[in-house]
């Protein structure tokens, strides 16, 4: 029995080595879900593609030519994806860390984050005391106000190219103190399958469309690196499709 299952588990690797090398020349690649901050949507050992040319293929490396997208097109609330760590002080987006999340708001939506540090993109009733703030869109104008100036200063020092300060109740960028700012990227809200658990926006920031790499497509395999050496690949996740997360508009 255990014979066989490692000629399965053989033919399944050597399928999916080939199907790797596919997949690179489409526009796919494949990450691999490192920990359990994605439960349940996934799991540890779970190996999915991602669609690098569904918001527009970005090229790299970073270093050589700059931002560079084809065909850019935009994340949808509720989509799962790929993209490069916001809050990294040096390098090019492409050289960052990998992480996942599904988009919880976009751009122009806006944002209430309560005393407690939940997130809501709706107005609450009752939640205590708030801090709002709307996703800036590219080229478009947004207001600063005390509320979202700390957000606005931290994505305009780290992702539009200018430096700006906080000086009293006021953002100031290049010596000018401002109440409105015309933002150079659109930028995305991040969320975690589990908000007590995993890391979203709140801990690395809004995510501008330079550091998305692209969809999350199906699971090509998963792999139980706690199981018997004979049972680890996971059958019943092999090519399960990754869905969406239901986002009210």
């Amino acid at each position: 029995m255990r014979l066989k299952s490692a000629l399965r588990v053989s033919a399944w690797l050597a399928g999916a080595l080939l199907a790797c090398g596919a997949m690179w020349l489409c526009g796919v690649s494949l990450l691999e879900i490192p920990g359990d901050g994605c439960r349940p949507v996934f799991l540890p050992g779970d190996h999915v593609t991602v669609r690098r040319a569904a918001y527009g293929l970005r090229l790299t490396p970073m270093r050589w030519w700059g931002y560079v997208r084809w065909g850019s097109r935009p994340v949808e609330r509720g989509e799962w994806v790929a993209f490069n760590d916001p809050s990294a002080a040096d390098g090019y987006a492409d050289e960052q860390d990998v992480f996942v999340g599904f988009c919880y708001a976009v751009p122009g939506d806006s944002i209430w984050v309560d005393a407690d540090g939940r997130v809501w993109r709706r107005r609450p009733a009752r939640a205590g005391a708030l801090r709002a703030v709307e996703l800036p869109r590219k080229d478009a104008y947004v207001a600063v106000t005390p509320d979202n100036l700390r957000w606005y200063n931290y994505i305009i020092n780290r992702h539009e190219g200018v430096r700006s300060t906080i000086v009293g109740d006021s953002l100031c960028v290049e010596g000018r103190c401002v109440r409105s700012f015309r933002f150079g990227n659109d930028y995305y809200w991040m969320a975690a399958a589990r908000p007590a658990g995993g890391a979203d926006s709140r801990s690395f920031g809004f995510v501008p469309h330079t550091h998305v790499i692209g969809r999350l497509g199906r699971v090509l395999y998963s792999w139980d690196s706690e199981a018997p050496w004979y049972a680890r690949l996971r059958f019943g996740r092999t090519l399960m499709e990754v869905g969406r997360e239901e986002v009210k508009p």
